[in-house]
């Protein structure tokens, strides 16, 4: 077992990597509730965004660098998003 702490760039690209796990398991949860939360599709689709802007900020962060402005971006807008949280069952 490697017992080597990760750099800070892995460090980050493995949270990045969670996240984006994290962020398609909600996708998956706000699909199967479609019937139930009304704004669960556009929810779902919010989610895998913010996936693939993850997704695609580890792979920076892998390589050494900073994620690009445009994914700095899509991440807080999808992180700050009012209606995130504000979703109540039909």
């Amino acid at each position: 077992m490697d017992n080597e702490q990760p750099d800070g760039f892995e460090a980050l690209a493995r949270t990045a990597e969670a996240i984006a796990q994290t962020a398609d398991y909600s996708a998956e949860v706000h699909d199967n509730a479609t019937q139930h939360l009304p704004n669960a599709r556009e929810h779902a689709a919010r989610d895998r965004r913010f996936a693939d802007a993850e997704r695609a900020a580890a792979a920076a962060y892998r390589n050494r660098q900073v994620p690009p402005p445009e994914i700095q971006q899509i991440i807080r807008d999808v992180r700050s998003n009012p209606d995130t949280d504000k979703q109540e069952p039909a």
